[in-house]
């Protein structure tokens, strides 16, 4: 199964976030699309601290049960107090998104591409 990890404090943390996962974020952030907050970074417009939180609640969900957002927050705080910065996480989380469907896989558009060329 695709993951992607985040590194920290000497532990490994697996991220995908799953299509269950995605309706109940989707749910916390007011229908908002996950993908849409994220988006926003293209155009200036940082996230919000909750919102990159909670995305990163969900992600963590498939291969680490029973975490829970205090401890997201929890480790936020942690990774911060290190020297971590909040756009630190920013590219975990695009790559979140690449691993869990959100965009084509490389070889998906390069196979596109060329069926397109051939035509």
């Amino acid at each position: 199964m695709k993951y992607t990890s985040l590194n920290y404090g000497g532990e490994e943390f697996k991220l995908r976030i799953t299509a269950a996962a995605t309706i109940d974020l989707e749910k916390k952030l007011g229908g908002r699309n996950p993908l849409d907050i994220l988006m926003a970074v293209e155009s200036g417009n940082m996230p919000s601290i909750s919102s990159v939180l909670l995305i990163f609640h969900a992600a963590i969900q498939k291969f680490h049960h029973g975490v829970k957002f205090d401890d997201i927050v929890n480790l936020y705080d942690q990774y911060v107090e290190d020297g971590n910065a909040y756009t630190d996480l920013l590219p975990v989380l695009i790559e979140v998104f690449r691993v869990s469907g959100f965009f084509p896989s490389q070889e998906k558009t390069q196979e596109t591409s060329t069926q397109q060329a051939n035509q």
